[in-house]
């Protein structure tokens, strides 16, 4: 509506000027008259010429400079009011004024209609960055939708609406978006790929579709093109982060098991060897016990075999985190029960504040990767050193601390701990791991949305490696579940 307003102001002034700017012109020069020779007059209607030019067309200004001569000629020339021109000098006079306002009048009109052109032409170009900005930032199909819809309405003045389309595309056919016309406007169409439906927007054209018409779609389509393509190979690229982490979660699980079965295979193969080759000796009590470790390592082997077929699956797109409500002080009892053995004489202080939310997480995972953080202290602890498990409660986040109160680690090799088989020991008190704790600690905590990482720690006094896990709401999360 703003652009059909301009151009009806617009030619109101190019009907009205050439008719007022010669009448308002006769005023000063009737007046000014006794003051001045009559051909200087004629520079009054020059600039009623002029001033109509500016602010109208080319034609205006020619007509303007018609009637300015006609009331030069009636009312400043001998014999006044009258088209009768007797004297030589007045003739030329008037000529020179036509042939001046004829040329300046020219020019002037040209000259303002290539500003308007200008003008029109910087808001074109302002409207392509303004779509350009907002199709920038969307993220996926539908926002962009939404987005060019509102950027065609402010660039082609028309009513536009997203419509729906049983418009598909053949299998493996690429993404696209296009545009025809048809006698009621325009339709833009943003087609999938994979034979999926496609999205439409529908335009109502309020004037006949016109040359400039069509290259602005063309651009804004052009510049939609781009916007859906980065979208396409955003989500390839999602979609390819997300196959690699799960590789590198299923691989670092797998170590993990591989590296964890001789534990208890060699427990059991001790024990089964000495009812063997001791069962005289033995009273029943210690046959007794050795089948009980027996049992226990029998249930820990059974329980790293599933996580072994649970990677399998992993490994096929197949398994899915098995999340369960579970609160962290049951968490962290189990990792404390399984690392006593490894404890020694080092000191374990825990500081876990009370009515903590429930954690929405896989429990094995989550235990297996505090386990892998406090057995990591405790190998770079001192003989009756101390170790610090503490958590945090942050909004939306739960922090899990664990410090030691051994070398810690130095700023720049912060990251390359959690690189899978990555080791270093200071000299010989303190022996090198196999690489792989941390390593799976942050790919498990990634997997639930969660952040792993070394944070900075008073000197002196070891490492701090923190857990950060999301807290979920439990009624959206029941939700969902349903």
């Amino acid at each position: 509506m703003t652009t059909l307003q301009n151009l009806t102001r617009k030619d109101v002034l190019c009907f009205t000027l050439p008719w007022l700017t010669p009448m308002i012109a006769t005023a000063p020069a009737l007046l000014l008259a006794s003051l001045m020779p009559a051909a200087n007059g004629a520079l009054i209607y020059l600039a009623a010429v002029l001033i109509t030019a500016i602010s109208t067309r080319v034609w205006p200004a020619l007509l303007c400079a018609l009637l300015s001569f006609v009331a030069y000629n009636f009312f400043l020339t001998e014999p006044r009011y009258s088209l009768r021109m007797l004297h030589q000098e007045d003739v030329l006079t008037g000529a020179l004024l036509a042939l001046v306002a004829l040329i300046t009048g020219q020019m002037a009109g040209r000259l303002s209609e290539q500003v308007t052109a200008l003008r029109a032409s910087e808001r074109w170009n302002a409207q392509q960055m303004a779509c350009a900005r907002a199709l920038s930032v969307c993220v996926d199909g539908r926002a962009l939708v939404e987005a060019f819809t509102l950027q065609l309405e402010d660039a082609l003045d028309w009513y536009a609406r997203k419509v729906d389309t049983d418009m598909t595309l053949p299998a493996g056919a690429p993404r696209s978006v296009t545009w025809h016309e048809d006698s009621g406007g325009v339709t833009v169409v943003f087609r999938e790929a994979r034979g999926q439906p496609a999205d439409a927007i529908r335009l109502s054209a309020t004037e006949p579709l016109r040359a400039w018409h069509r290259e602005r779609l063309d651009v804004l389509v052009s510049l939609a093109s781009l916007a859906w393509g980065r979208i396409a190979l955003g989500e390839l690229l999602k979609q390819e982060t997300l196959g690699k982490e799960r590789e590198q979660l299923r691989s670092a699980l797998l170590s993990s098991v591989s590296h964890d079965l001789r534990t208890p295979l060699a427990t059991m193969i001790g024990s089964v060897s000495s009812l063997i080759d001791l069962s005289d000796s033995l009273d029943a009590g210690q046959r007794a016990e050795l089948l009980d470790n027996t049992l226990s390592e029998a249930r820990r082997l059974d329980r790293y075999i599933q996580k072994l077929l649970d990677m399998t699956r992993l490994g096929h797109g197949e398994l899915t985190l098995d999340r369960d409500w579970i609160g962290l002080d049951d968490v962290i009892s189990v990792v404390i029960r399984r690392s006593r053995p490894l404890l020694g004489d080092i000191e374990l202080k825990i500081d876990i504040p009370p009515a903590l939310p429930l954690l929405h997480v896989h429990p094995a995972l989550i235990e297996q990767a505090l386990f892998n953080v406090l057995e990591n202290a405790i190998r770079f602890s001192p003989p009756g050193g101390k170790i610090w498990l503490e958590a945090i409660h942050e909004g939306d986040w739960l922090h899990i601390d664990v410090r030691d109160s051994g070398p810690g680690i130095a700023a720049q090799k912060r990251e390359q701990v959690f690189d899978m088989f990555h080791t270093f020991s200071h000299g010989d008190q303190y022996a090198a791991g196999t690489g792989l704790g941390l390593a799976i600690c942050r790919s498990i905590v990634a997997a639930h949305g969660g952040r792993t990482s070394v944070e900075d720690s008073p000197p002196g006094q070891g490492a701090r490696v923190r857990m950060t896990l999301p807290l979920a709401a439990p009624a959206a999360t029941q939700e969902e579940d349903l």
